[in-house]
């Protein structure tokens, strides 16, 4: 007796069917990412950010994350978070002013400490310099708000020392943060490609049916 092979929309599959459809026919394009990816390096420098590289893993394992490598510029990421309201605001924009002068480190960069994982954790910075480049005790701000200003006084006055340090956490755990947001995009699109409403919309589109094992048997099978 001839068997005759059902020919099924998606919708009609067998959940574990669909599973494996999504699986075979439904993964993104290969560069799904890269939108992404320069959409967080064209956002980046008004953070203070610059980035080289992006890596990630994903969706569903621990360790899972995203993480990226770069600089970033001192004094403007002290300009972009510094809250008006919080209890430091003044010694920061006196340190801003000090690093946009010349008077002290301008940039720190930012590199991943682990080879096997991407996620934001395996981020760290190679440490600020926190010294103040003063030629003697009567050097002066050269230029900005604080013209004329006396340059050991201003750092006496923020204690640099105990600044510097906060100033190194606060940069890693923003960049840090922003590994996190960068991560959640790629997540959240990831997602978007394998949904049911997307292959869906993908199995009309190239009018695709599959038999009741989730084998496809009809429609444009170009790039499958």
């Amino acid at each position: 007796m001839e068997t005759t092979t059902q020919s099924l929309a998606f919708q009609q599959l067998s959940n574990y069917a669909k599973q494996k459809v999504i699986a075979e026919y439904g993964q993104p394009p290969d560069d799904w990412y890269e939108e992404i990816f320069a959409r967080a390096k064209e956002d980046a420098p008004e953070r203070g950010v610059s980035i080289n590289e992006i890596q990630f893993n994903g969706f569903a394992s621990q360790g899972d994350g995203a993480s990226w490598t770069g600089y970033v510029d001192l004094a403007d990421f002290i300009e972009y978070h510094n809250d008006p309201d919080a209890k430091d605001f003044a010694q920061y924009v006196v340190l801003r002013e000090l690093i946009k002068d010349g008077w002290c480190e301008e940039k720190v960069n930012v590199n991943r400490h682990a080879f096997y994982y991407s996620h934001s954790g395996t981020m760290v910075t190679e440490g600020l310099d926190d010294r103040i480049d003063y030629a003697d005790d009567d050097s002066v701000m050269d230029r900005g708000i604080l013209e004329g200003a006396n340059v050991k006084e201003l750092a006496n006055s923020i204690d640099t020392d105990h600044l510097f340090n906060d100033l190194d956490a606060w940069v890693i755990s923003r960049a840090r943060a922003y590994a996190d947001e960068i991560y959640k995009q790629l997540k959240e699109e990831y997602e978007a490609y394998t949904s049911e409403e997307y292959f869906i919309d993908l199995c009309d589109i190239n009018g695709w049916r599959f038999d009741n094992n989730g084998t496809l048997i009809e429609g444009d099978h170009h790039g499958v």
